[in-house]
């Protein structure tokens, strides 16, 4: 059987969880970690129960650009391990895999819950519809089981995503990935093998012939398999020549190497011909009970007889449509001696399908040892078959006595078959930097299921490609054909980004024996779980002056400098702050980081003064494949370049010098266009004779100025003498752009006597 190769992803939707979503849904804290949904499935299942505590102090990040508050708390995640990373099931039985999930740190995390359903698990699975924890800590036993009961041959692997919430209160969308090959292998059968092959043949009264029976399993797997056991074989009733040291035999254990092998003797005391047949029993590596036969033909011969061997020895084998294979056939007597009218009395022109003589016939005048009486055969299948050859013969003996003898040869018809590899999962193997492994199973596998032998990879697997480990170093497989006996495991964590091709060389020999290579070639590529920023320039803080314009750009780029893709303004650019206009109603950029320029083109030209903050919201997909989003900041203020004047009431001041009442005077100060400025200062140190400030002070100052705002400076005026003039008050201040800036005011006044 073909094997089967499929992945499964469960979790194509992210579901956003927050600390405000209703717990009592089956996303909440009211979840214990159990199954619910409308699938009754037997088996295992996960708890969420657990009392895991935080303890310790918490940190605060510093706010963002654009005023974000901070968080308290560890970003932390939740680490997912499998209690086998590969699971490999024997067909019709059962395992039971379970997945722990724990934080990084200790500290709990919340809202934890495997993406979508697990109700599309592959063939073989079962598990729990959805499963949720609503904490997850060391300790807390978060735990999801999963069945798998496979019914045919499979290989694959199981893929889960899961989303939560951190300690430090966001929500990790996506959250993580635990991924878990496995594969479903057929049950071991026991197979039994004589050597010598072929045909066994001995001498009456000449002595003992051994024939050693080995039995080990078809698939050889020593790794992944378990033996087979309680092997016996009973010996009781073998044919008349044959004999066994025990009247049974028997191994606890079969598998490839271990050395369950049976001894028999072949002595015989009459003529004759035929096939030795053990049947055996046992129980395969699934606990179930099988048995198995054997067949050994064999010949005996007397005196002076005439024996015939082959050449190859052994069974024969030739691959079909275009293979043969030549067989001599050599006829001798056992003891040197000659004897005559030898011919074969089989019809050589009608040999099982595939076979052929030479001619029609074939006789000897003599035989003896080495007077080369043989006869040439061919082998060339059409089709697949396999059986025995018998050939009959008559002669006569060196005593005149006529005798028949009889050759039997195995032989099957073979193909020119190929192996082929096939990695699970197929295509381009893709991992995340530092975000767990990704398991390949390579399947060896013949094109048409007949057996092939004696496969190895040529490469050295411990020089693999960075981030790259074999399961094996070196590896070998015995035997292969179909279903899951032969397969190499491989695992890929990336250490940092990159992109090739890991090839893997084999050898092996194929059906018909002939010795081929093959080569496999698996593309990867190392991803990063990257994020995308947005940088202003000029700057992330822009002043302007008011009837200005200031061309603004934000530059996206990755952090890593690794790609990302299908950047998208969400925000919109239509309904932007006052003074901000950007060319296009739409933003986007197909790829960021690779070469290529993502920039937004903006232009800030306010008419009015004020400030604010620009905030643009995007979202793109990472080099991971992961959907994500962002913000960039940016504060503005628009000033205005004014001024300050100064008004004087009243002007001039008039006071008498005889009544030696002060007169007050006032000088208001107020900006040109109601933009604040300021600060303002004025020295009043010398001031003339008869003023003075009220209250007295030698200096004023005013921190901001505006329409709005009254600064006031206010004198006193008491003259002691009469006559007339005027004073420069001199003040600086900062106007609303920034720049220093100066001004007078004029204060004129009369003493009357």
């Amino acid at each position: 059987m073909q094997l089967g190769h499929r992945s499964v992803l469960i979790g194509a939707a992210a579901i956003l969880l927050l600390s405000g979503c209703d717990f009592s849904s089956p996303w909440g804290s009211n979840s214990g970690g159990s199954e619910y949904g409308a699938t009754s499935v037997s088996g295992n299942t996960g708890t969420g129960s657990g009392t895991g505590k935080t303890g310790g102090g918490s940190t605060t990040p510093v706010g963002g650009v654009g005023g974000e508050g901070s968080t308290r708390g560890t970003d932390d995640t939740v680490i997912a391990s499998s209690s086998t990373p590969l699971l490999s099931v024997a067909v019709g039985t059962s395992q039971t895999v379970s997945v722990t999930f724990n934080s990084s740190d200790g500290l709990s995390t919340t809202g934890f819950g495997i993406s979508d359903s697990l109700a599309t698990l592959p063939a073989g699975w079962k598990g729990p519809t959805v499963f949720t924890c609503p904490l997850v800590a060391t300790g807390s036993g978060c735990v999801l089981n999963l069945t798998y009961t496979p019914t045919a041959a499979d290989a694959g692997t199981v893929t889960l995503n899961y989303i939560y919430i951190d300690n430090a209160g966001l929500s990790k969308v996506p959250g993580g990935t635990i991924t878990i090959s496995y594969q479903a292998i057929a049950a071991n059968n026991v197979v039994a093998a004589a050597s010598p092959s072929g045909q066994v043949n001995a001498a009456v009264g000449a002595g003992t012939q051994s024939v050693s029976v080995t039995f080990t399993t078809d698939t050889g797997n020593a790794t992944l398999d378990d033996p087979a056991s309680n092997l016996s074989v009973d010996l009781t009733g073998l044919p008349p020549g044959w004999s066994s040291a025990a009247p049974s035999f028997a191994c606890a254990l079969v598998m490839a190497g271990n050395g369950c092998q049976l001894v028999l003797q072949y002595a015989p005391t009459a003529s004759g011909s035929g096939v030795l047949t053990l049947n055996y029993g046992y129980m395969d590596d699934t606990g179930a009970s099988r048995t198995g036969t054997i067949q050994i033909p064999y010949s005996t011969t007397g005196a002076d007889t005439v024996a015939a061997t082959t050449s190859p020895a052994g069974q024969i084998t030739a691959a079909i449509k275009g293979g043969s294979q030549a067989v001599a056939v050599t006829f001798d007597t056992d003891d040197g001696k000659a004897a005559s009218q030898f011919f074969v009395t089989t019809a050589l022109g009608s040999l099982p399908a595939g076979w052929k003589s030479a001619s029609g016939s074939f006789q000897c005048a003599s035989v003896s040892t080495g007077n080369g009486c043989q006869l040439m055969l061919t082998y060339a299948p059409t089709a697949l078959a396999n059986g025995t050859l018998t050939l009959n013969y008559a002669y006569t003996d060196n005593a005149g006595v006529a005798q028949t003898g009889t050759l039997n040869l195995p032989y099957e018809g073979t193909t020119n078959d190929n192996v082929t590899a096939t990695p699970a999962p197929t295509g381009q193997i893709n991992a995340v930097v530092g975000m767990g492994t990704q398991t390949v199973v390579v399947g060896f596998t013949t094109d048409d299921g007949r057996l092939a032998t004696d496969l190895q990879i040529t490469d050295d697997l411990a020089t693999l490609p960075a981030g790259w480990t074999s399961s094996a170093t070196p590896f070998a497989c015995a035997t292969l054909s179909s279903g899951s006996g032969c397969q190499l495991t491989l695992t890929y964590n990336p250490p940092l980004r990159a992109a090739g091709t890991l090839t893997l060389d084999y050898s092996y020999k194929n059906n018909a024996g002939q010795t081929k290579t093959g080569s496999l070639a698996i593309p990867y590529r190392a991803l990063t779980n990257d994020t995308i920023a947005g940088t202003p320039a000029p700057s992330a803080s822009l002043a302007v002056l008011t009837g200005s314009s200031t061309p603004v750009t934000v530059t996206f780029a990755t952090d890593d400098t690794n790609p990302a893709t299908a950047l998208t303004i969400t925000s919109g650019l239509t309904a932007l702050p006052a003074g901000w206009r950007s060319s296009s109603t739409t933003f986007s950029c197909a790829t960021i980081s690779d070469g290529t320029v993502c920039q937004l083109p903006l232009t800030y030209a306010p008419t009015v003064v004020g400030s604010g903050t620009l905030t643009l919201g995007f979202s793109y997909t990472n080099d991971a494949g992961f959907a994500k989003t962002g913000t960039v900041s940016i504060l503005y203020r628009a000033n205005s370049d004014d001024t300050i004047a100064a008004a004087v009431n009243p002007s001039p001041a008039v006071a008498s010098v005889v009544a030696a009442v002060p007169v007050g005077v006032t000088v208001t100060f107020a900006t040109s266009d109601g933009a604040p400025a300021g600060p303002l200062s004025a020295s009043l140190a010398a001031l003339p004779s008869g003023w003075t400030a009220v209250p007295s002070s030698s200096s004023f100052t005013c921190p901001t100025v505006s329409n709005g705002t009254a600064c006031q400076l206010d004198l006193s005026y008491l003259p002691t003498v009469t006559g007339s003039g005027s004073f420069q008050l001199s003040y600086s201040y900062v106007n609303n752009d920034g720049t220093p800036e100066t001004g007078a005011a004029t204060v004129s006044y009369t003493a009357n006597p």
